[in-house]
């Protein structure tokens, strides 16, 4: 009798470890359920210049500071500035490339060659993500700064009010990926970026539009979301030359509906 007690003991014993060891599983399986399900850390870029109003024709340093969370990014993929003229509009900007100095602190050295406002776009690719905060700055330069001071104007100079970023509506941002080489007869990748409101502009509608002297017709290529407001779609440009390329993006129960036209030069 003694010894079918120890045997039931023992076996008891076994159950109690194997239940504890089950609903540790149980426990360490949710946690990496729940850290698995959180939404990747979006990367901030803010856009800082060492003197407001800017000099004018004279060589300006422009930094992003990126971010994610508390940690510094020193390892962002690629930062450029895209600056232009709120008067000229978007068609007529400049791309600036900016190099990492240090602690995420991302620099390019920039010249305005004339007075007003002008809008500068921080594309900013990591690893995950592409973020392109944009900012408005005045460029004043010290004539017109002493102008303004013998004036008294203390408000607003007129270049300042109101202006147009030179599309039919100034709150989407698109951004092209043309930084790279086209060639014919092999599959490309077309990229764009597009914002609203300077947040990814997500679940939309878009295509690329393929237009050129070498086709009979223009082609249609449907894009699909690989990240928040990224859109990519393949297609094989079949001659070398030049092809206008036309961003289509619409959501039609908002009755929102945008394009821009890109210029792609594609080699053997």
């Amino acid at each position: 009798m003694k010894k079918l007690a120890n045997i039931i003991v023992f076996f008891g014993l076994i159950f109690v470890l194997a239940a504890c060891g089950s609903s540790t599983e149980n426990e360490a399986s949710e946690d990496s359920s729940t850290n698995s399900s959180k939404e990747p850390i979006m990367p901030e870029v803010e856009v800082q210049f060492k003197e407001e109003p800017l000099p004018l024709k004279e060589e300006t340093v422009i930094q992003a500071v990126v971010t994610k969370g508390e940690e510094k990014v020193t390892d962002a993929e690629s930062v450029e500035f895209e600056i232009w003229h709120s008067e000229a509009g978007q068609e007529q900007s400049d791309m600036v490339k900016a190099e990492h100095t240090d602690g995420g602190v991302y620099e390019a050295a920039y010249t305005f060659e004339k007075p007003g406002t002008y809008v500068v776009i921080a594309h900013t690719q990591t690893s995950t993500m592409h973020v392109m905060p944009q900012v408005e700055v005045e460029v004043a330069g010290k004539e017109a700064a002493k102008k303004e001071d013998d004036h008294g104007h203390g408000g607003e100079s007129e270049s300042a009010q109101g202006h147009s970023h030179g599309h039919g509506n100034s709150a989407f941002m698109v951004h092209f990926m043309n930084d790279h080489e086209f060639k014919t007869a092999e599959e490309s990748t077309l990229t764009t970026h597009i914002n609203h409101k300077e947040k990814p502009f997500e679940n939309a509608m878009v295509k690329f539009e393929i237009s050129s002297d070498q086709l009979d017709k223009h082609k249609y290529v449907p894009a699909e979301e690989m990240n928040p407001g990224e859109y990519t779609a393949a297609y094989t440009f079949p001659s070398e030359g030049e092809y206008t390329v036309t961003i289509h993006y619409e959501k039609p129960e908002q009755e929102i509906h945008g394009h821009q036209e890109e210029t792609v030069q594609v080699t053997k």
